[in-house]
């Protein structure tokens, strides 16, 4: 999941408990410009006794987006924020095979 800066929280939400409860593990790239609300979440899920590995972060810009749209082991690729990064990871990813939500 990429998620914006101005919903730090709300978006990853929205994302990481459907994708962990139907049994999927969860990349989530939170926005480099606000990365606390996200980090704060995940250090919540460890304190709950979420195993390691099943929620993961990875931090970065352009080319980070670019490992998740390129990457074969991402599946799928949710994304919330402003419109050309949305056209430029769903024509990405959906090029290289995966489920993109824009």
């Amino acid at each position: 999941g990429i998620a914006p800066y101005n919903f730090p929280a709300m978006i990853p939400l929205w994302m990481f408990p459907m994708a962990t409860i139907c049994g999927n593990t969860y990349l989530m790239k939170p926005s480099e410009r606000d990365p606390t609300a996200c980090m704060a979440l995940v250090e919540l899920l460890k304190e709950a006794g979420m195993p390691d590995g099943v929620v993961n972060v990875i931090h970065g810009q352009h080319d980070t987006v670019n490992f998740i749209c390129d990457q074969p082991d991402i599946r799928a690729i949710s994304f919330v924020g402003g419109d050309a990064a949305g056209r430029h990871i769903y024509t990405r990813g959906s090029t290289n095979g995966k489920r993109v939500q824009c």
